[in-house]
């Protein structure tokens, strides 16, 4: 057991809660239990502050302010939203087209980025080259008719994607689809933008080269003023480029499941052709209404640069923790690496035991030796929280 490797201090009663909590991650597999699937599983456990999902607070805030408005104020709307089918998969991407900059023929739209991304590989690709450590889904959908091989990324060099060393791995390796994810989830490393247009340069004889752009409104990226951060207009350089983003963790939003992905056309038109026409609901389809109103976008630009100032106070003050390592990142979590023989999975553990505090242990995350935690970044006075609960356990 986890528990009889700690040399954290832990009670007997903490113990019992501890194996529970170990079983139901074992369970759950490569993912983190939900909220509700742990409240139920372990009532005792009290969950204050989630710090394991990924998602910009305010932004959470913002939505439901114009969504109370427009929709609970108004029963039959609502009923309606619910009972009717959502508008198809194509009548969607047109409304979103404009505010993105894509053109809508490009546009698929997904539920959750994670679907996107199992559509690509399943439809697209039949060997797939990782950087790891990474999203667990873009190894976990491959499934046994995909080959997956790997570029490991160095945390002594903050995880960064070495344009020539990658770039000759994912040509060795003769696999037909690349990964970049930037930011990195777990490690938060932006590619920096000409090291990504050379790596791409060097690859258009790939079918498919996916970047995933989730978390990039939170990396410092110029930006036009009033635009959305994104990384688009790569796909008007590189033809075999297909853009992944989710609107979980910018918008705060996971539990309605909205995403997209900007692809070939022609490669568009195959996944309507193949099951993808009705796959949103009628709440994501108001979510995306919300791109037509310039206020909307205003008002989340703003909310954006405030949740900015929020990571920045939080990394300037792990940056200052000697009880562990924090890594320079560029998203809205930070990675944080453990003392030895400290076991990150009973660190996340006691947090949440202990302080209500629910991060994500990295035990299982393929590519990172040693002992790891990653925590995403909230409010202000959730954050000092989280700080003081792993100053606790910890310091």
């Amino acid at each position: 057991m986890l528990t009889n490797l700690s040399p954290v201090k832990i009670s007997p009663e903490e113990t019992v809660l501890l194996r529970q909590l170990e079983e139901l991650s074992a369970r759950s597999g490569s993912h983190s239990p939900s909220l509700g699937t742990m409240q139920k599983a372990i009532p005792e456990i009290v969950i204050n502050i989630d710090a394991c999902y990924l998602s910009n607070p305010l932004a959470t805030d913002l939505f439901w302010s114009y969504f109370n408005a427009d929709v609970l104020t108004d029963p039959q709307l609502f009923k309606r939203m619910l009972e009717a089918y959502p508008s198809q998969n194509r009548a969607i991407a047109e409304r979103l087209s404009t505010a993105i900059g894509a053109p809508a023929e490009h546009l698929f739209i997904a539920n959750g980025a994670t679907e996107a991304i199992q559509a690509v590989i399943h439809n697209f690709s039949s060997h797939i080259h990782i950087c790891t450590p990474t999203f667990s889904p873009y190894y976990e959908f491959a499934g046994p008719d995909k080959q997956v091989t790997t570029f490991n990324l160095d945390p002594a060099k903050n995880f960064a994607v070495d344009p020539e060393a990658y770039v000759e791995s994912v040509l060795r390796s003769h696999a037909d689809t690349a990964v970049l994810i930037s930011p990195n989830n777990p490690d938060g490393y932006l590619i920096p933008d000409d090291d990504l247009e050379w790596i791409l340069s060097k690859l258009t004889s790939l079918s498919t080269i996916i970047v995933d752009e989730s978390f990039i409104h939170f990396a410092d990226n110029a930006t036009p003023d009033g635009e959305l951060p994104s990384l688009i207009g790569i796909t008007n350089q590189f033809d075999n480029v297909t853009i992944v983003k989710s609107m979980s963790k910018d918008f705060g939003i996971a539990g309605i499941r909205a995403g997209y992905s900007i692809m070939p056309a022609e490669r568009v038109t195959h996944l309507l052709d193949n099951g993808y026409l009705w796959n949103t609901s009628g709440i994501a389809e108001y979510f995306f209404s919300l791109f037509d109103r310039p206020k909307f976008l205003e008002q989340y630009l703003g909310e954006l640069s405030n949740y900015k100032l929020f990571i920045d106070k939080f990394t300037s003050t792990t940056a200052k923790f000697d009880f562990i390592q924090a890594f320079k990142t560029s998203a809205n979590f930070q990675l944080m690496k453990l003392p030895e023989p400290v076991s990150s999975d009973v660190v996340a553990a006691l947090l949440l035991i202990r302080h209500g505090v629910y991060v994500r242990g990295c035990g299982d995350k393929i590519g990172l030796n040693g002992e790891f935690l990653r925590v995403a970044i909230r409010t202000e006075s959730e954050n000092e929280t989280v700080l003081d609960a792993l100053a606790d356990i910890l310091g």
